[in-house]
């Protein structure tokens, strides 16, 4: 995303916990990455949601891992999922959806096969079908939000109307897996009308 993006996390007591994100190929430094906090803070958009709240602590960052296409999956009698497995959403940072599957193909793995062996190349190979082509997806999508003119045109078409504005923030918190549009798996006539992982259940 352009040229990164930020998130909130409500806490207890009148606190937030306030974070952003940028992507590591831009090769930003500790000291820029400070420049950035800064710059953030004083947005009126962010102080007219923060008050006057001020940070109470020190800030830290981290690395996000997103590099499932190369990533190993297993070694020995270990499978990684989650974050071991590198399986965070590469233009979101988005993890929690691809820890939870990639922890049942991981569990489904083990309970089809005995041998270890057997289970690892199981596991590695449905892992790989049900991330890989996400991942390259908002890989490539992400390096065409960098470029202002493109995600302002982007950001048009989402805004066309109600319906492509809802559809538009459950694909980006991935209430449908991000290459829904070009994997002929996810291709069935209910795939914009169903609830949503997100949905409020009465």
């Amino acid at each position: 995303m352009l040229p990164g993006y930020a998130w909130s996390f409500p806490l207890a007591d009148g606190r937030v916990n306030l974070e952003f994100g940028v992507p590591r190929s831009m090769g930003v430094n500790g000291k820029q990455l400070a420049a950035i906090w800064n710059g953030i803070l004083q947005r009126p958009p962010i102080r007219e949601v923060l008050g006057n709240a001020e940070p109470e602590d020190s800030r830290t960052a981290w690395p996000i891992p997103a590099r499932l296409p190369r990533a190993q999956l297993a070694k020995g009698p270990v499978l990684f999922v989650g974050d071991a497995a590198t399986a965070t959403d590469p233009m979101t940072g988005e993890g929690i959806g691809q820890a939870l599957e990639s922890g049942r193909l991981a569990a489904q793995a083990i309970a089809a096969e005995s041998p270890t062996e057997n289970a690892a190349r199981i596991y590695e190979r449905s892992a790989r079908a049900a991330f890989q082509l996400d991942h390259r997806f908002s890989k490539t999508l992400s390096n065409v939000l960098a470029k202002p003119i493109l995600t302002e045109m982007a950001l048009r078409a989402v805004d066309a109307n109600a319906w492509s504005r809802r559809n538009f923030v459950r694909w980006m918190f991935e209430d449908y897996p991000r290459a829904s549009l070009i994997n002929p798996k996810h291709w069935n006539k209910d795939l914009f009308n169903k609830s949503g992982a997100w949905a409020i259940q009465n």
